[in-house]
């Protein structure tokens, strides 16, 4: 019984260190998605706090909060703003 509280133990522990990895960068994602943080977000739409709130309030931005830091898709944003480049007819 304690082996197996071992073991299990071990397994966790082995899960936290590979999630901080890729939270921290160490290691890409299993799907290579890239996530920007609140900071690189705004400096890339060149927008305010309060409008990187409304816009993630609207669901207009793809993001996840994990640890209480918010990250967004940067896929999404990239795509989001293909979309509105493209001329209308």
């Amino acid at each position: 019984m304690k082996k197996e509280i071992f073991n299990y133990l071990d397994t966790i522990v082995l899960l936290q260190q590979q999630l901080l990895d890729v939270l921290i960068g160490i290691k890409p994602a299993a799907n290579d998605e890239e996530w920007l943080d609140n900071a690189d977000i705004k400096q890339l739409l060149k927008i305010s706090d309060a409008t990187l709130y409304r816009l993630r309030k609207s669901e207009q931005l793809v993001s996840k909060k994990i640890g209480g830091k918010w990250f967004y898709a940067k896929s999404a944003i990239v795509t989001g703003i293909k979309q509105r480049q493209k001329p209308s007819l």
